[in-house]
């Protein structure tokens, strides 16, 4: 074989290894952090905010909000001190705050740490969304999934230093492996999905779903890999350990949302009450949640059973436990099965690229706000 051949034969091997999907996610991700940090720095320059006018500058614009709590978890461990209202770092979840130290121990910048494991954990997502997708559907149809996570109204917040890509890629990931019997994969990142987030231990319930039906239901079928089901729980379980041994309360991280004003709430009062409020952000979010809460009642035939009550988990459980900033917002943007429901309205070519204009129009206007810190997106 002459060398020419050998050098095309050997091309084309490597790229049987790259994971299916991962071309037009980066084609996606290019184009749309460009266009997000262009928007950003037209919305500096015209409503003011911090100086972003040099170039190493411009990346603050994704340190908003409670980016940083998990600066100060990765830089300073958890701490029972409390700022002047009573919030404490103990109640936000360790696993992205620990992997952002361990990134700085290597960039040498935990701010940079951040962005690095939110923007790569954003691709990985990506990748199983489209093979989650691909096990039901068309490549189409998953390829248009991954272009509406991106154009989701608030998918900018997945490159800022948050947990919401981090989480996105574990579920994710947890879903694919659990679809295909691999428990072990799926029952360690389902531990590591409740340590991301406080509702992250409710992946346990798809996965035990999953589980029984791939014993159609046969309680008899069960065997011993039935206990990796249990890895969400012992990982909320060390976090509650944790914080026994910190404050001496083993739900502190729950006990400390009173600070962010957390409360028990009926979700449904909760909902109508916040549609009802004399403040533009407030009922923002309300309208938000609603219309969330409504695409997946009208398409639940769309998606598998699993994903859909997964889904209606992530929203009604922050619906029942709100604060006084609420993010609903933010909170449903780690809801993936709207991302399939899309996809499969955007069979429809009218539909696919109405909702392609529409969408992108949203986002750029929720990153204007959210870059000046605008109530409207926390």
């Amino acid at each position: 074989m002459v060398p020419g051949c050998v050098e095309v034969s050997v091309f084309r091997q490597a790229l049987k290894k790259v994971p299916e999907g991962l071309g037009y996610a980066l084609l996606l991700f290019v184009a749309t952090r460009a266009a997000l940090m262009l928007i950003g720095l037209i919305s500096h320059d015209a409503f003011g905010g911090r100086d972003l006018s040099e170039f190493p500058r411009w990346f603050d614009m994704w340190n908003v909000w409670d980016s940083n709590w998990y600066i100060d978890i990765a830089k300073n461990g958890y701490s029972t001190a409390t700022n002047s209202v009573n919030m404490a770092n103990y109640a936000f979840f360790p696993l992205y705050p620990m992997a952002m130290r361990l990134a700085a121990a290597l960039i040498g910048d935990y701010f940079a740490a951040g962005l690095a494991i939110s923007n790569v954990c954003l691709i990985i997502a990506c990748v199983y969304l489209y093979k989650l997708v691909r096990l039901d559907d068309d490549e189409r149809t998953a390829r248009r999934a991954i272009k509406y996570l991106f154009l989701f109204p608030t998918a900018f917040i997945f490159s800022g230093v948050f947990t919401e890509s981090t989480f996105l890629a574990l579920s994710l990931a947890c879903f694919y492996y659990a679809r295909r019997g691999r428990w072990h994969y799926s029952g360690v990142l389902g531990f590591l999905t409740a340590l991301t987030r406080p509702y992250g231990v409710i992946i346990a319930l798809p996965m035990a779903y999953e589980y029984l039906r791939s014993k159609d239901f046969k309680l008899g079928d069960v065997r011993p890999d039935a206990l990796l089901l249990s890895l969400p729980l012992i990982g909320l379980s060390l976090f509650c350990l944790y914080n026994y041994c910190l404050t001496g309360d083993p739900l502190a991280f729950m006990h400390i949302q009173s600070a962010w004003g957390g409360r028990l709430s009926n979700p449904a009062v909760e909902l109508l009450g916040r549609l009802a409020s004399h403040s533009g952000d407030v009922r923002f979010e309300a309208l938000f949640t609603l219309a969330s809460l409504a695409l997946l009642a009208a398409c639940f035939k769309k998606i598998d059973i699993s994903y859909l009550a997964y889904g209606l988990l992530l929203i009604l459980i922050p619906l029942s436990t709100p604060n006084s900033t609420w993010s609903m917002a933010r909170y449903i943007l780690v809801v993936f099965p709207v991302f399939i429901i899309l996809a499969k309205i955007g069979e429809n070519r009218d539909l696919d690229q109405a909702m392609t204009i529409v969408l992108a129009m949203f986002q750029g206007l929720l990153m204007a706000l959210w870059t000046i810190w605008s109530y409207y997106i926390i």
